[in-house]
C-alpha cells in the first residue's frame, strides 16, 4: 500500500501535465479559412476573373487565419488550380512578405497593388490575384489556397517569384501551412 500511495502524487502530476499539454497543442493548430463559407464550396461569380467571357469581378476571397508558431516572421499565400491547363495547373495568386501580425485579408484586396507584402507572378504573368475562368463545360475546377507561416522576414524575398520559385526559396523555412479549397465552373 505504501508503494501505491507514493505513486499517487506522481500519477496526479502526470495527469495535470497531460491536461496542460493538450490545450497547448490545440492552440498550436494553424488554420486558414474563408470567413462565412465552409471548405470545398463554389466560389461566387464575384471571385471569378473579369476577363472577357468569364463573368466575374476578379475579387480575391477574404481570408483569415490564426497566429502561426512563435518564430513566424511572415506569411505567403498561393492559390493554384491543379485542374487548369488540362491538368498541368494554373497559378492564380502568389503573394508573400505578409507581416506576422496580420491575421486576415479582406475580400478584393488581392487585386490591388496597395496590399501589404509583395506579389509573385501568376500564370498570366501578373503580380496580383487572377480569378478563376475554367473552360465552359469543364467539370468544376479545384482552387487550393495555401498559406505558409515562414521564419523569413517580410522583405527577405524578391518580388515577382513564380510559384515554383517561391516553393524553392521557402524550402526549409516553412514552420506550418494550412489550406482551403474552393471550386468553380462555368
Amino acid at each position: 500500500m505504501t508503494r501505491l500511495t507514493s505513486l499517487n502524487p506522481w500519477l496526479a502530476a502526470v495527469v495535470v501535465a497531460l491536461c496542460v499539454q493538450f490545450p497547448a497543442q490545440a492552440q498550436e493548430r494553424f488554420t486558414l479559412s474563408i470567413p462565412g463559407v465552409s471548405d470545398n464550396r463554389l466560389f461566387t461569380a464575384a471571385a471569378a476573373s473579369d476577363a472577357a467571357g468569364c463573368g466575374g469581378k476578379n475579387q480575391s476571397p477574404a481570408l483569415s487565419w490564426n497566429a502561426g508558431p512563435t518564430a513566424t516572421q511572415s506569411y505567403a499565400i498561393v492559390m493554384h488550380d491543379p485542374d487548369g491547363q488540362k491538368g498541368l495547373g494554373v497559378d492564380h495568386w502568389i503573394h508573400y512578405g505578409i507581416k506576422a501580425t496580420t491575421r486576415q485579408i479582406p475580400a478584393g484586396v488581392g487585386a490591388k497593388s496597395a496590399f501589404e507584402g509583395v506579389g509573385g507572378t501568376n500564370s498570366k504573368g501578373n503580380t496580383h490575384y487572377m480569378g478563376p475562368c475554367p473552360p465552359v463545360g469543364d467539370s468544376a475546377h479545384h482552387y487550393i489556397i495555401q498559406i505558409y507561416a515562414l521564419d523569413l522576414a517580410p522583405d527577405a524575398l524578391p518580388a515577382g517569384l513564380t510559384r515554383a520559385e517561391l516553393m524553392e526559396k521557402i524550402k526549409g523555412h516553412v514552420l506550418r501551412n494550412s489550406s482551403a479549397v474552393r471550386r468553380y465552373h462555368r
